[in-house]
């Protein structure tokens, strides 16, 4: 029997359901019906199991349970899950801007000893932490080595309040990535979940970067290994157990030699997980070489692209006057556009985005590709100008617009996907500018344009009530003039 199957014999035991109404009800014949509650075939659609779970007259809960179990069984377990938890991670994506409480750590050191100092509870370890990290912070040019899995909140916390704006601190982060890949059970995707808690170091962090290599996530945190996490300063070197309940600080520079040489060794046997791209030029010929490959790609931001909709005289109008080498830019902007448009007309890419993004830039006129500090906002006349022509986009390109947005207009992570290559972008509240981070880990390439590729098409308006909801956008704001 499947997950679903099983799940409807339930609850027609449970609350004496007969079959033949409740296959009357749903258009079908009893045999049929049978096949479905014995598991040897499916629904044909949502929408059946929706009529089962009125006829059963069951809770929205319940109901919920059996469109998971239906899905479940129509896509795959594993599928579904990680199709579940890539849409929880851009639903779940924040970029906090900390203000650190416990700043009075920062006045007292670590006594300096011969040999080591003890840290015997967790409490300990987060105190010392923040005092020698402080310090190396407060140094003219500060490097950090850590060897530690990111969801040790306290620290990527720590990081991020005294990192913010700070250039004067380099920060190599080696992680360990899950090769058990394995969502059947229905498990959080833990490689995700890495990502979502370092891209906040991205954010704070000018010189932040991170490394990684492979292992079995369970097996190596049940492993007898003394102290596998180690985090290291100019002056100090902080060994932890697994379980960051037990450590040592030691600060001769024999042990830190031997250390940050151990380190830089198995620096040159990770990968880099993501590379930061910033400067505006750039981000330009970044982008611009990433869709060159003829092949299916997919760009997922929640406020729409409009960069197709830039001529010369309204890049020339909305940049600032301010920005350095202004000319030079607009001229390499332009030709960065129409490559994108002869890219769009001669690919399969998909642009995703959402109804509220789009009315959010009818508003504010904030184009969420862009640094907010570079252009002045579009009047309005010409902001009704991009939605037409997005509308005129919509009904020859393929576009698709959701219903509700997929994570925070205020804290939007931006994607374009491949299936071999991809970014994801981010407007950093710190430095006011965009950070463009190339994937380059082969896993996390695959789960975002699965996702892209098979999102469920009731997330979505069809083509005819997307341009039924712009027609109607440019209307209003039209009468606004």
């Amino acid at each position: 029997m499947s997950e679903f199957s099983e799940l409807l014999s339930q609850y027609i035991h449970n609350k004496n359901i007969k079959t033949y109404p409740l296959a009357h009800y749903c258009g079908l014949d009893r045999s049929n019906m049978y096949k479905i509650i014995k598991g040897q075939r499916k629904p044909t659609s949502i929408e059946m199991v929706s009529n089962m779970c009125r006829f059963m007259q069951l809770s929205p809960n319940e109901t919920k349970e059996m469109q998971e179990a239906y899905m479940i069984t129509l896509i795959g377990p594993e599928n579904y899950y990680r199709r579940k938890n890539t849409k929880l991670f851009f639903e779940e994506f924040r970029l906090p801007s900390l203000s650190f409480p416990a700043t009075i750590y920062k006045t007292e050191v670590i006594p300096k000893t011969d040999d080591t100092f003890l840290l015997n509870t967790q409490t300990e370890i987060n105190n010392a932490l923040l005092r020698i990290l402080s310090l190396e912070f407060s140094r003219e040019k500060g490097h950090i080595r850590m060897l530690i899995q990111p969801d040790y909140s306290f620290l990527v916390d720590l990081l991020v309040s005294e990192g913010i704006g700070k250039s004067n601190i380099l920060i190599d982060h080696i992680i360990c990535l899950d090769n058990n890949t394995d969502f059947s059970q229905g498990k959080n995707d833990y490689n995700l979940n890495c990502l979502k808690r370092i891209l906040p170091l991205y954010g704070s962090i000018h010189n932040y970067e991170t490394f990684y290599y492979y292992d079995n996530i369970a097996s190596k945190n049940d492993s007898f290994t003394l102290f596998p996490y180690i985090i290291i300063t100019s002056e100090y070197a902080c060994l932890l157990t697994s379980d960051i309940r037990k450590g040592y600080i030691t600060s001769t520079s024999e042990s830190l030699e031997m250390l940050c040489g151990i380190f830089d060794d198995y620096l040159t046997k990770s990968s880099r997980l993501l590379k930061r791209i910033d400067s505006l030029f750039d981000q330009l010929d970044y982008v611009q070489n990433l869709v060159h490959a003829n092949m299916p790609a997919y760009s997922f931001q929640m406020t729409p692209c409009l960069t197709f909709f830039m001529d010369a005289h309204f890049v020339d109008k909305y940049v600032i006057q301010e920005l350095p080498n202004r000319t030079a830019f607009i001229e390499r902007f332009v030709d960065y556009v129409n490559n994108m448009i002869q890219f769009r007309n001669a690919s399969s890419m998909c642009s995703i985005f959402s109804l509220e993004g789009l009315i959010r830039f009818m508003e504010t006129g904030e184009i969420g590709e862009y640094p907010s500090n570079a252009y002045n906002r579009p009047l309005m006349e010409d902001r009704i100008n991009l939605a037409r022509q997005l509308l005129q986009a919509c009904r020859t390109n393929n576009y698709r617009m959701l219903k509700n947005n997929i994570g925070s207009l205020d804290n939007e992570l931006f994607l374009f996907i491949s299936q071999t290559r991809g970014y994801l972008m981010l407007n950093s509240p710190v430095t006011h500018s965009l950070i463009y981070l190339d994937i380059e880990e082969p896993g996390l390439l695959f789960t975002f344009f699965d996702f892209c590729e098979n999102m469920d098409d009731r997330l979505f308006f069809t083509k005819e009530e997307m341009i039924a909801q712009l027609k109607a956008i440019i209307e209003k704001y039209q009468e606004l003039l």
